[in-house]
């Protein structure tokens, strides 16, 4: 199995080299990265602009990994499966696309903003199995990349479920826990109402700050705001200790879709 693995926070990522070495570490198939050469977080399912579109070769960061081929791309999650796809990169195209992993969930209507779960709809839309990993984190604490490693790689044989259903994305949440031992489990879940646009803030100054009028603003996310989320979703879910597991569609979430047990 060709597995294409691609993020939206860039090719120096660390989630992103944990993924793609944790799939070719248990043996799920040989792995090919594009990532985005910089960071692009809430681009959605935007594509690249169509001038000066380059891709160039990246060493993996890890000896043990060398195996790896990565290519950074200057433009969009989306681009980078259409890279990955189209470019002949590897021997075969791929069989399967999985995004991540994201540093921040993926969740509630989030799920229209994320890049993350861009890129692995546009590979639902090719007719792959696709599946986009996130990893909740607090603050300035350590990301526990291993548990959603773990998780990752847990969940992989469900793609095999999906193939030939249509467009579907399996988007998995990961509680921050470093010891997967207090993970309560895996939980499919619904789509939260978070909505992003409820929790921020917009600071703006007040008087032009250029010549040219520009006036400079920050969004500030105001957690405080966030509200109780039942267990049966996807935000709820995670802060309750569990894995989420989400199946989506381009038009929402795939209900009549059933996981099953993990």
């Amino acid at each position: 199995m060709h597995i294409l693995v691609t993020n939206d926070d860039g090719i120096e990522s660390p989630g992103l080299w944990a993924l793609a070495g944790a799939l070719q570490d248990a043996g799920l198939g040989t792995v090919t990265v594009v990532a985005p050469e910089e960071e692009q977080s809430g681009t959605s399912m935007a594509l690249p602009p169509r001038r000066d579109l380059t891709l160039r070769p990246v060493p993996a960061p890890d000896p043990a990994h060398a195996g790896i081929r990565a290519y950074a791309f200057n433009g969009t999650p989306v681009g980078c499966v259409l890279a990955g796809v189209l470019g002949d990169l590897a021997s075969t195209p791929p069989d399967v696309v999985v995004s991540g992993i994201n540093r921040g969930l993926n969740s509630g209507t989030n799920v229209l903003l994320s890049g993350t779960v861009g890129a692995a709809m546009l590979g639902a839309l090719w007719g792959r199995p696709a599946m986009a990993v996130s990893q909740m984190f607090v603050g300035d604490a350590p990301m526990p990349w291993a548990t959603a490693t773990w998780a990752a790689v847990r969940v992989f044989p469900l793609l095999e479920r999906l193939r030939g259903r249509g467009p579907l994305v399996l988007n998995v949440n990961v509680p921050h826990l470093h010891d997967r031992g207090e993970v309560r489990g895996f939980r499919q879940t619904s789509l939260s109402s978070f909505f992003y646009g409820n929790v921020v803030d917009l600071d703006l100054e007040p008087e032009p700050a250029d010549p040219d009028g520009r006036r400079r603003l920050v969004f500030r996310f105001v957690r405080e705001r966030l509200p109780e989320f039942p267990e049966d979703t996807d935000d709820g879910a995670v802060r309750a200790g569990y894995v989420s597991l989400t199946v989506l569609t381009p038009t929402g979430v795939a209900t009549e879709v059933d996981l099953g047990e993990l």
